[in-house]
């Protein structure tokens, strides 16, 4: 019998009554369009061998924790070690987002990306050829290798192309009536990496600026922002940005997703800066983190997202839900991006946020198994049995 892990845990309240509404789900998604924007990656992702016996038999280095020890009782000199290509693919904010979110059902994706200029790539041929996919490619792709564990990943991202990304450069090649006629058409605008890309912020300045206003309906749309790893900013740049962020709200609703480890440095971020305060207790608790962080921003939807469990917090209730997490993931490149195509399509098509965390999470553990974005029918499977993959580590599916 699951029992409640804290006080603001809904998950089997938003469990019960999304099973309610998923039969009427399918053909609301389908009502939904999305435009995405503005990066790109070709990915390949590997596994590390830790020890090899012969041509086919070896051992995978399964933890995070173990490449650090290597690497450390190495420093100072030098190590092999043998990887293996588990797959190289499409990646990155447009693409993942996107893949998940036609695959789900969703009318029409609409991208403005970086898919290779002044001709999309070959890898990403396959996407493009979709019908309910709409590409206008503007500059090339960067390109990461991620070192998949069980634990977690590293992605170690080539970003040379991705650094040209601005306003300029969007204005140029994309233009501001392909914009405002494809966020007119949209419920849903997305953007990321705030991190990987670092005219972000100004980028969006304009829009909000000179876009959003002349939208005929901004209030009924939902705009969604990934930061990804902020590590990669410096606190400066941040505090900026999360300062600029309640001046977004007040022209379209807005969701931030952060993961888990993102929510401990915005956390820290802001009470650097003195613009919130919480006692120093273990902030490896991120149950009510989510609180603290909007009572800043004071947005619409600020979701923090992990392995285990997600959070919402809106501007005035807080949920928790537990995710049906599995010890031994087989992909682990774009959880985070097909959690947030559950989500805000759950919240577009007017789940409560509750019950949208939930699609959320059930869209990517049913990823982290698979490797593959699920259609709405293995979703729909997976809801129906997600207490069981909460209450036993089965990393299979179905």
């Amino acid at each position: 019998m699951y029992e409640k892990l804290n006080e603001y845990d809904y998950t089997l309240e938003s469990l019960s009554s999304l099973n309610n509404k998923i039969t009427s789900l399918k053909n609301l998604i389908a009502k939904h369009s999305c435009f995405l924007g503005w990066d790109g990656f070709i990915d390949s992702l590997y596994i590390l061998i830790e020890s090899r016996e012969g041509l086919g038999k070896w051992n995978r280095m399964d933890y995070m924790k173990d490449f650090g020890k290597l690497i450390l009782n190495v420093a100072g000199s030098s190590v092999g070690i043998n990887t293996l290509l588990k797959r190289k693919t499409t990646g990155g904010f447009t693409s993942n987002v996107c893949k998940a979110l036609s695959m789900l059902g969703v009318k029409k994706v609409f991208l403005a990306s970086a898919w290779g200029y002044p001709n999309i790539l070959d890898i990403f041929s396959s996407l493009k050829s979709k019908n309910s996919i709409e590409v206008n490619s503007f500059t090339n792709p960067g390109h990461t290798i991620g070192l998949e564990f069980n634990d977690g990943k590293i992605m170690l991202s080539d970003i040379g192309d991705i650094l040209k990304i601005n306003w300029d450069l969007i204005h140029e090649r994309v233009g501001l009536d392909y914009l405002e006629q494809k966020f007119n058409s949209c419920s849903l605008i997305g953007m990321g990496y705030w991190a990987t890309i670092l005219e972000l912020e100004d980028i969006l300045y304009h829009i909000t600026l000179e876009i959003i206003p002349s939208l005929n309906n901004s209030k009924d749309k939902l705009l969604f922002l990934d930061l990804a790893d902020v590590k990669r900013r410096t606190k400066k740049d941040l505090i900026s940005f999360l300062k600029f962020i309640p001046k977004i709200e007040e022209k379209i609703p807005l969701l931030l997703s952060l993961n888990d480890q993102e929510a401990k440095d915005v956390l820290n971020a802001l009470k650097s800066a003195n613009l919130i305060k919480f006692k120093q207790k273990n902030r490896e608790d991120l149950s009510d983190a989510g609180i603290l962080i909007n009572n800043f921003l004071n947005i619409s939807y600020l979701v923090i997202h992990s392995p285990h469990f997600a959070t919402v917090s809106t501007k005035d209730d807080h949920f928790w839900v537990t995710e049906g997490n599995t010890s031994k993931p087989r992909y682990t490149t774009s959880a985070g991006d097909h959690f947030n195509a559950g989500t805000v399509l759950g919240l577009a098509c007017n789940l409560t946020p509750s019950e949208a965390i939930l699609m959320g999470n059930a869209v990517t553990a049913i990823f982290v198994r698979t490797g593959n974005s699920p259609n709405f029918n293995a979703l729909s499977q997976f809801i129906q049995k997600y207490m069981e993959y909460i209450e036993k580590d089965n990393p299979n599916f179905p």
